[in-house]
């Protein structure tokens, strides 16, 4: 499928939807906010530990570890957070095979149906390669990025079949299936730049229309791609 057709896929799935996939997409901001306040508190309190660490006048207070634990512990939280989120794109793409999850179910699906211990770990060591090819320049994290993209997809099918999923068995996946087509979901995403900048303009109301559509084309990008090779 095209670009356009994929797009025009996704409107016509939300076309008598959009009740339940702007609700779905409301909660989801809501617990989005109440996440990211203490997120931009622990961002400050990590930044004044390495300041507190680094700032000190001996060797013994830069190799202190409580200092460091301060620091970078926090980090885990936010790992954390940033998974609970992954539960976001199940929901679009049980959604284009016909199941409207319900609004608490589609809060948590990340964790239910055998999902959550490969969906974490694949997830998290994602997190970790995207990290670390960002150490060496910020694009090859951009291109990381999306290679790891359909992950999560990946995990949901390959779980709801059956099969046996490794701390890395989707990055693979996702790694070889993206490959000749990263281009593609990029400008398939520059593509959305428009209804950004209406979202922008209606005070970020759009974006509750906006991104269930980007959620579901997404959703179509990835079936389009993987066909059933993984749930079979």
């Amino acid at each position: 499928m095209t670009r356009a057709e994929l797009k025009t896929e996704a409107k016509n799935q939300l076309r008598h939807n959009w009740g339940w996939a702007v609700l779905v997409t409301l909660i989801f901001t809501v617990v989005y906010i109440i996440f990211l306040v203490p997120s931009v508190n622990r961002s400050l309190q990590t930044t004044n530990g390495v300041n507190d660490v680094m700032g000190g006048a001996s060797i013994v207070s830069v190799l202190a570890p409580n200092g460091w634990a301060r620091a970078f512990g926090e980090d885990v939280l936010d790992i954390l957070s940033g998974f609970f989120f992954v539960s976001f794109p199940l929901v679009f793409l049980h959604f284009i095979h016909g199941e409207k999850m319900g609004y608490i179910k589609g809060l948590f699906a990340v964790f239910t149906d055998g999902r959550f211990i490969p969906e974490f770990l694949n997830y998290f060591l994602s997190y970790i390669f995207q990290w670390l090819w960002t150490l060496l320049l910020i694009i090859p994290g951009i291109v990381k990025s999306y290679s790891y993209a359909l992950t999560p997809y990946i995990v949901n099918d390959m779980v709801a079949s059956g099969k046996e999923v490794h701390a890395t068995t989707a990055i693979t996946a996702s790694r070889q299936l993206m490959k000749g087509h990263k281009w593609e979901l990029f400008v398939l995403d520059l593509s959305f730049i428009p209804w950004y900048l209406l979202g922008i303009i209606t005070l970020g109301i759009g974006y509750l229309w906006l991104v269930p559509y980007i959620s579901t084309t997404k959703a179509n990008f990835y079936r389009n791609l993987a066909g059933d090779q993984f749930s079979n």
